[in-house]
């Protein structure tokens, strides 16, 4: 279920000490990238202590001895890739949790987890210390630029009674009055919002939609993507507009 809050015609009383002021950052999807780096930092501690080096040609290549550091390093990056694009919202994640608890249940009537298990005991994947570093650095490099660069080029405002957006780098404001304000958290995707988004320790990301009339004539609609902390951030932007 979405949570909506729609902005009243009479104006409102600010409380003493209450934000007068509020910016909307959104993210690209990369920002959920912190997995990808943060294994690849896991796979280089782990083969930095405990590999062992091997010789392939004339250079050593250190290694961890076992596969599960690599299996599980691919794991969490294609899942990151793969569910960030992939969207499962309200409904829809339950359908998915559905979808995966019969296929769980299929396998095991079929076949048996414990053959699946034996076939994945044989993939053998290790990834040497150099791979992991040039993962690391790429990813991590990447997500910095997202989370504190990127999103600051354009960044949406709300001031008691006006919205509107800013672009620090030209200079350009967009600014409205808006009439029958509207804001709307839409449904979170419970692995990217919930589990990528850091929910679990008081973070969380949602998007959030906006729309409005513009006296004069005319509507503006927009959907903040991917905005940390998003509940407080609604009813922030809900009692900035009340308050003109």
């Amino acid at each position: 279920m979405t949570q909506a809050a729609t902005a009243q015609t009479q104006p409102s009383a600010a409380a003493s000490g209450a934000t007068r002021s509020i910016r909307i950052y959104e993210y690209s999807d990369m920002v959920y990238w912190w997995a990808i780096w943060f294994a690849a930092l896991v796979g280089i501690v782990a083969t930095a202590v405990f590999g062992e080096s091997i010789q392939i040609g004339d250079k050593p290549l250190k290694i961890h001895s076992s596969p599960w550091l690599g299996i599980g390093f691919l794991a969490v990056m294609f899942s990151t890739l793969i569910f960030t694009h992939l969207r499962a919202r309200g409904i829809y994640a339950i359908i998915l949790i559905l979808a995966l608890a019969v296929i769980g249940l299929v396998v095991h009537m079929l076949v048996g987890w414990t053959f699946i298990w034996d076939l994945v005991t044989l993939v053998k994947v290790h990834m040497n210390l150099a791979y992991y570093v040039v993962v690391f650095v790429i990813s991590f490099t990447l997500w910095v630029y997202i989370a504190f660069i990127h999103s600051r080029f354009t960044y949406g405002f709300v001031n008691p009674g006006e919205v509107g957006w800013r672009s620090p780098l030209t200079g350009q404001v967009e600014s409205y009055r808006p009439l029958n304000f509207q804001v709307t958290k839409r449904s979170d995707d419970i692995v990217v919002h919930t589990l990528l988004g850091l929910r679990f320790l008081g973070l969380g990301t949602g998007d959030i939609e906006v729309k409005f009339d513009v006296p004069g004539g005319g509507s503006q609609h927009h959907v903040f993507r991917n905005v940390w902390r998003p509940d407080a951030k609604v009813h922030v932007m809900e009692r900035l507009i009340q308050d003109r």
